[in-house]
């Protein structure tokens, strides 16, 4: 070697460089919970693990509806289940009930726009989210609205994993084909969610309407249970969900549940896995095996083992599509919504969170959904170190585009 030439980083020289990036990361974010979160007792909160009983409690509250239906979702299919949905849409619409519905306009291109022509027809208003049709002036293609929000009368309110369509509620002698975890809301946090819809409606050219009462009302308390609304998205000055996941990995000290169906977070979220697991926490994370997006679970192979190194156990369930969002922190802290753990919900698309205080809610997840109550396959060293070289070399391609998605 030349004097005045240094000699390139090892890998682990790189890795040792990356921990005090990641300390220093998270010194920025830590406390942020205060200002993150702004828990409120008062709320009642029932929870569904099956998409056919979620449905039927949100149509039977959509039946209910005297003022106003908001339904805000990523996907909307004209299939049996969409179209059941539109039907009772369409009946309270024509009643008089103001029905306001926000579809993405990518998440719902399948969609034949046809079938809301008969819930235009009877009142409802309906409005698409960054359709590529702004392409001139404001279409920004990462920018999705990934919620699944449904607020009926300030009353009530749905939020959690389910899209409208057929996959969400068919099953069979197992189960339901897709495994997936909904919310049902009452109590003061629908003020917030109400500010929510109403931002992103405005945001969709929605034709106004008198929405200060909406979000000025105070909600009489319906139950015992300590609920703060998190909302990510690009509006925010700053990254909300990734910032609340690093702090609370940070303050975990005996166990930790993820469950999410698209794993590709970045090397922050990474590095606070791995930070995890090297202080003796038991990490564990359940992601997709059988995928809608085969790409990610590809490219979830390339991320396991970095963190299997670190004592994080990671299982996959084969059998059925995983795809609720889901975490529990110490069994005291949950979350139940709509982000996942990749790069697009955690950077770039809207998402809506409840995170509950307590034990009922961490005890309920896992019980449908810990890693121990139903037939998950662990991903292992020996199972990645099987893989043929031209699986791996795949693995890491889909690693490198979901890196860059």
């Amino acid at each position: 070697m030349e004097r005045g030439e240094t000699e390139a980083p090892t890998r682990s020289e790189r890795r040792g460089r990356s921990l005090p990036r990641f300390r220093n990361g998270l010194a920025r974010v830590r406390s942020r919970r205060r200002e993150i979160l702004r828990f409120q007792s008062g709320h009642r909160i029932d929870l569904y693990s099956r998409g056919r009983a979620a449905i039927d409690a949100m149509i039977e509250a959509i039946d209910r509806a005297e003022h106003h239906v908001h339904l805000e979702t990523y996907i909307f299919r004209a299939d049996e289940t969409g179209r059941r949905v539109l039907s009772h849409l369409e009946a309270r619409a024509a009643r008089g009930v103001a029905v306001r519905v926000i579809i993405d306009a990518i998440g719902s291109r399948g969609l034949d726009r046809h079938a809301l022509e008969p819930l235009v027809r009877a009142g409802g208003r309906i409005v698409e989210f960054n359709p590529p049709s702004q392409w001139l002036t404001r279409f920004r293609p990462r920018q999705r609205d990934h919620r699944k929000l449904l607020i009926v009368d300030s009353a009530v309110a749905f939020l959690g994993g389910l899209n409208i369509g057929d996959e969400y509620v068919e099953e069979d002698a197992s189960g339901p084909r897709w495994r997936d975890a909904h919310l049902r809301l009452e109590g003061p946090g629908l003020t917030e969610l109400q500010a929510l819809f109403v931002e992103n409606w405005f945001r969709c050219d929605g034709e106004s309407f008198e929405w200060r009462t909406l979000v000025a009302t105070d909600r009489r308390s319906k139950g015992d249970r300590s609920v703060a609304i998190l909302a990510d998205g690009p509006m925010y000055p700053r990254r909300r969900m990734r910032s609340f996941f690093l702090e609370e990995l940070e303050r975990a000290r005996s166990h930790v549940l993820l469950v999410t169906p698209y794993f590709a977070p970045g090397p922050i979220v990474l590095d606070a896995l791995g930070e995890a697991g090297d202080r003796g926490v038991r990490v564990e994370l359940l992601i997709a095996g059988h995928s809608d997006h085969p790409i990610l679970r590809r490219a979830a192979r390339e991320f396991v083992p970095r963190l299997l190194q670190k004592g994080v156990r990671v299982f996959e369930d084969p059998h059925r599509m995983m795809h609720a969002k889901l975490a529990v922190f110490d069994d005291s802290l949950s979350v139940v919504g709509t982000s996942n753990l990749d790069r697009q919900s955690l950077h770039h698309s809207c998402e809506v969170n409840a995170v509950i205080e307590g034990h009922e809610t961490a005890d309920w997840i896992l019980e449908h959904f810990g890693t121990d109550v139903f037939d998950v396959s662990p991903i292992d060293r020996a199972l990645l170190a099987r893989r043929p070289p031209w699986t791996r070399t795949i693995d890491r391609l889909a690693a490198l585009a979901a890196r860059m998605m």
